[in-house]
């Protein structure tokens, strides 16, 4: 025995000091076609016996693995929890749980700032968002007008909804304390029009002055603006940016933002040489980001094949109004399949919105004879959107199909990066969900229903419907009625458990 054993000893330590895979492949090779049959057995069981996989995510460095779980989504994180317990103590620790929180939100999650459940909660709420699952429809009925062809002025901002009333009263509904905020000039001015954030609601009125009042205090301010003729209005914190369109005396169309800030009653100009398309405010860091469309012609190309191109512009202001280090401006590289030789055309229809939409056609379609945009021209729709949270720029690419009959589009961002769009859903309207991170990029949000009849052709069913919302609240306005639907718990429940996600 003692025998045998010095023998296999022997062998291992030859067998090792092989130097070659050739050399040890002759060897193992030899050895083996010395086996008898029942051995052969043993050697197959052995082999089976071996895996040849390896837990990539578990073996990998911490940082390597933040890396691969900024790539997930919130079901695939849940679902992937129940793999291991390695793998659920590496997916639910604060370094994944952050960088996750961070990729969506743009903000840190500091665990010593934050409630333990405050991840969770967040995922359920996205969850909800992407699929369209709201917790439940609000009966809105006694909240509006009767009749929503009256509330042309609706807009909405964290959980407030702000309309005219009788064109001189600007009324503010706070949807989650079911308060309500009336405001009014000393001479009743009649107003035209209105936006609302999260810090104050202006109103423009019929004498060319913008009001604005702050939420909290209800302190009134006015400046005057020097034109009706804004094509942009929007307003965020409190700070308030209209787009003028002007006429030089050579007939060249020129735009200039003013940029008006309600702490300081301080107003700026900003100059803007191409076509304004979008304009992004961040309060927290006092700049103006604009999306410029260029246009233009390559004369050496024989074909003279156009080029139009996006540029992203920002202006940052410092405390005495100068702009402090400005950021040179790029080009946005845009989604496939549009290409960099595409024609782009600024279809946005209306000024409250906080998107950008252009018509995008390929060289062969632009020959092609048009003389109004209706849907049946579009080719690809490209969709582009601010993020303020972010301080990104998103865009969202619909096919033709995914957005006839409906023009003017009806559409808002939630979340930064969800769009929310009205289409025809074999000839009734519906709420649809484009989430360009997911495998099933277009859903419908089966439990927002619109509730209005199916059409009995392919004709525009109404020009007046009206998309606001945030991951809160989802209103949808059109000729009948006010829709709203709440997606955040007030009360969340006690229990973190992740469930939902995985259904």
């Amino acid at each position: 025995m003692a025998a045998d054993a010095a023998s296999i000893q022997q062998i291992i330590t030859l067998f090792t000091h092989l130097n070659t895979s050739s050399a040890r492949q002759d060897a193992y090779h030899r050895i083996l076609d010395l086996l008898n049959p029942h051995e052969w057995r043993d050697v197959q069981k052995r082999i089976n016996q071996r895996s040849f996989q390896m837990d990539i995510l578990a073996e990998s460095p911490p940082e390597i693995a933040v890396q691969i779980a900024q790539y997930l989504d919130f079901s695939d994180l849940h679902i992937l929890q129940r793999v291991s317990r390695k793998w659920h103590q590496l997916l639910s620790s604060e370094l994944i749980q952050g960088a996750v929180y961070q990729q969506y939100t743009g903000h840190v999650l500091a665990a010593a700032h934050v409630p333990a459940d405050h991840f969770t909660q967040y995922a359920k709420y996205r969850i909800r968002l992407e699929r369209g699952l709201p917790i439940c429809n609000l009966q809105a009925h006694n909240l509006f007008p009767t009749d929503g062809s009256k509330l042309e002025c609706l807009d909405y901002a964290n959980g407030r909804c702000a309309w005219l009333d009788n064109g001189t009263h600007v009324v503010v509904h706070d949807l989650c304390k079911r308060s309500t905020q009336r405001f009014c000039t000393e001479n009743r001015d009649s107003f035209w029009d209105l936006r609302l954030s999260d810090s104050m609601v202006v109103a423009i009125s019929a004498r060319a002055y913008c009001h604005a009042w702050n939420l909290e205090t209800e302190e009134h301010a006015s400046f005057r603006i020097p034109a009706f003729s804004f094509r942009i209005f929007i307003v965020s914190g409190l700070k308030v940016a209209l787009s003028i369109n002007y006429c030089s005396a050579a007939g060249v169309e020129e735009n200039k933002i003013y940029y008006w800030d309600m702490s300081s009653r301080a107003a700026r100009t900003i100059e803007v040489t191409s076509h304004l398309a979008l304009i992004g405010l961040q309060p927290s860091t006092n700049s103006v980001t604009t999306l410029l469309l260029e246009k233009g012609d390559d004369l050496n190309n024989a074909h003279h094949s156009f080029w139009d191109r996006l540029r992203v512009v920002k202006h940052t202001f410092d405390d005495h109004g100068r702009i402090a280090s400005p950021l040179p401006p790029y080009t946005l590289h845009l989604p496939s399949p549009i290409q960099p030789d595409w024609s782009i055309a600024d279809i946005s229809n209306s000024s409250a919105s906080n998107l950008a939409v252009f018509v995008c056609k390929p060289p062969s379609e632009l020959n092609t004879p048009s003389l109004t945009t209706t849907a049946s021209d579009l080719h690809h729709v490209l969709v582009v959107s601010y993020d303020p949270q972010r301080d990104k720029i998103h865009m969202h690419t619909l096919l033709q199909e995914e957005c006839t009959p409906y023009f003017p589009f009806c559409m808002t961002v939630l979340d930064g990066d969800l769009l929310y769009y009205v289409k025809s859903d074999r000839g009734k309207p519906a709420i649809w969900i484009f989430n360009p991170a997911s495998r099933i990029p277009h859903r419908p949000a089966k439990s927002m229903s619109i509730g209005l009849p199916r059409e009995a052709s392919d004709g525009i069913y109404s020009n007046l419907f009206t998309l606001r919302g945030d991951r809160d609240f989802i209103l949808l306005l059109h000729e009948i009625d006010v829709k709203v639907w709440r997606f955040k718990d007030v009360h969340p429940p006690e229990s973190t458990d992740l469930a939902l996600l995985a259904a």
